[in-house]
């Protein structure tokens, strides 16, 4: 039997295919490696402590959800999550052990609509920005720890 240029199609398109279904099984087996939390949506007023508000994880960092309606020093306009190391006290202090890697947002409006926006990061915070009509509530959290 000899090699047709129809074989070698074939060849090529099935070696396509199996690098694509590699590809997605490595970023499923990488998210899958993340563990997840909710966190609650908080409007913190200037010199508020997040700590007792935030959600703490067994490595000593905890993660606090907030809405920021302004932009101040810290953080622009927008919803977001943040992680900080914990430890013992309310302070933030090294060494942090959590990465967040995604959230997802969710919002309603003032007749019950629900709506949601997700957001990816590499490090101690992710953000998005608001929705016109909708107020941010609560995040699920996907994070690694190191």
């Amino acid at each position: 039997m000899s090699i047709t240029r129809k074989h070698i199609i074939i060849l090529l398109i099935l070696m396509g295919a199996l690098v694509i279904v590699c590809a997605a099984s490595a970023e499923n087996a990488g998210a899958a490696k993340a563990s997840k939390t909710k966190v609650k949506i908080h409007n913190f007023k200037s010199g508020e402590l997040w700590a007792p508000k935030a959600t703490k994880l067994p490595n000593g960092d905890a993660i606090a959800g907030y809405v920021e309606y302004s932009s101040n020093s810290q953080f622009a306009r927008g919803t977001g999550v943040v992680a900080w190391y914990y430890g013992f006290g309310n302070e933030d202090i090294d060494p942090h052990h959590t990465k967040l890697v995604k959230a997802k947002f969710y919002f309603k409006d003032s007749k019950g609509n629900k709506k949601t926006k997700i957001a990816k990061g590499d490090g101690g915070h992710i953000s998005t920005s608001l929705i016109e009509g909708y107020t941010p509530y609560k995040a699920k959290v996907w994070y690694t720890t190191y």
